[in-house]
């Protein structure tokens, strides 16, 4: 049914994956960040997780994500030059801060608790499984399609369920690819949303062209034209 079959197995374990190291680091972080001389430790806890997708989706092998997760322990000290060969500087644009204030510094409670945190065993051994491929925007959304079709507050029998289940694959395979909708000046529109995931923090999310819904002509056309005249075939 869905165009993203390949992602029904693999995919979906590399989510469950990428969704259980975020949340368990997440969790750790904001243990971390309460305790004693370890408050700075709260303002890197967004980039920190955005560096986590970041380091996932531009890598293509283990020891590719292991320099680039490691990279962040100096860039949370103002440092974007790295030993590591393989990530040898920070890919972003560097600019000076006035604000000395939010940077780590070596030898600190913060930055020593931290450094145990993202580099023991088990954080490298997650890291370098990390997948590139089979990212969850796209399941996240056709989950979200899902539950428009069949809330999970109500009850639907069996067959109930089966159909709009398969109303929902119909609608995010006509309409998971819509493109960016644009303002009569030709510049890309956004919206902002408000997830539970991130507190009460807001983030800015294309805005995308009005859905279609050709697969309901297909299918009414379907059972008028051909089962309605031989239904043999679909019994």
């Amino acid at each position: 049914m869905l165009h993203w079959s390949n992602l029904s197995v693999y995919g979906y374990l590399h989510y469950v994956q990428y969704i259980v190291f975020v949340v368990g680091i997440s969790k750790k972080l904001e243990a971390l960040s309460k305790q004693k001389d370890c408050e700075k430790v709260k303002k890197w806890m967004k980039s920190i997780n955005n560096h986590i997708y970041w380091t996932a989706a531009t890598s293509t092998s283990g020891p590719d994500r292991i320099a680039k997760w490691n990279a962040i322990l100096n860039h949370v000290r103002d440092i974007h030059t790295h030993q590591d060969p393989l990530y040898p500087m920070c890919e972003h644009v560097i600019s000076k801060t006035t604000d000395k204030s939010k940077w780590l510094q070596a030898a600190t409670p913060a930055f020593y608790k931290l450094e145990k945190l993202m580099t023991n065993k088990r954080t490298m051994k997650d890291v370098a499984k990390l997948s590139p491929h089979y990212q969850t925007s796209s399941l996240e959304s056709f989950h979200a399609i899902i539950l428009r079709f069949a809330p999970k507050n109500v009850v639907f029998p069996f067959i109930g369920m089966l159909c709009r289940l398969y109303l929902s694959a119909m609608h995010y395979n006509e309409n998971g690819d819509r493109p960016q909708a644009k303002s009569q000046k030709g510049e890309p529109l956004f919206k902002i949303s408000f997830p539970k995931a991130r507190k009460g923090e807001c983030s800015a999310k294309p805005h995308k062209t009005e859905p279609t819904f050709g697969y309901v002509a297909d299918l009414m056309n379907l059972i008028f034209e051909e089962v309605f005249v031989n239904p043999v075939p679909y019994c």
